[in-house]
């Protein structure tokens, strides 16, 4: 299970998201590793995302966590998986969207403005990625409020954010990059170790990259940070 928690926050009264690539949520330490996660960030939202399965664990962790508004898209076969959960005493969330590769919701608390929240997994099947990024594109151009996007994007856009390169992967970095500007997203900060994903127990055979990140449009000033 990657450890990688990305705690996001609007404006006072704060919203907290914690959004985890879990990469399965079925491990038999999970619940307890879940249980501990929340109880030291105390997020208002929870996206688990690469849950690798669905059905009765994603029932289990609403209940044992006391969050009871929920929503998901499970996984197709053993990939992906995104899980969605909040308080509802705490904030006001409204699906708007749902795909296998993201949820996008209607955040608000009572009497204040509602921003958009896109949890993603981004499938690493470039071709079906880009499909991703056109229907992001599409609901951009008719929805206009602060929009926070943050997952697993699959996806670098520096050199820097992985440990080797190809053409290939430079030229993707490069679509992913013009993706970004045409949206007008701006990268969140955040803290933590510079790649998000590794792979291989040696140096001669270990990958990394940073695949996760969170992107951000509109107004409402954003606090991040990235534990590992």
């Amino acid at each position: 299970m990657e450890d990688t928690i990305l705690n996001l926050c609007l404006n006072s009264p704060s919203i907290t998201c914690m959004v985890w690539n879990v990469q399965g949520a079925g491990n038999h330490n999970f619940i307890s590793a879940l249980k501990e996660v929340v109880r030291s960030n105390r997020p208002n939202v929870i996206a688990l995302i690469e849950t690798h399965m669905g059905g009765q664990q994603a029932q289990k962790i609403s209940t044992v966590l006391g969050y009871s508004g929920r929503t998901r898209v499970d996984a197709q076969g053993f990939s992906g998986g995104i899980w969605i959960y909040w308080k509802p005493e705490l904030v006001l969330v409204e699906t708007i969207l749902k795909h296998n590769q993201h949820i996008t919701m209607d955040i608000k608390r009572v009497g204040d403005t509602p921003w958009y929240f896109t949890a993603v997994y981004a499938t690493p099947d470039p071709t079906k990625r880009k499909e991703l990024w056109i229907k992001l594109k599409e609901f951009a151009s008719t929805h206009n409020k602060p929009w926070l996007i943050a997952g697993d994007v699959n996806d670098t856009r520096f050199p820097s954010e992985r440990k080797t390169s190809c053409n290939e992967t430079n030229q993707r970095s490069a679509r992913f990059n013009a993706w970004i500007d045409d949206m007008q997203l701006i990268e969140v900060e955040f803290l933590g170790a510079m790649h998000t994903w590794s792979r291989g127990l040696i140096p001669e055979t270990r990958q990394s990259g940073r695949l996760d990140r969170a992107l951000c449009k509109g107004n409402g000033g954003l606090d991040s940070k990235l534990l590992r």
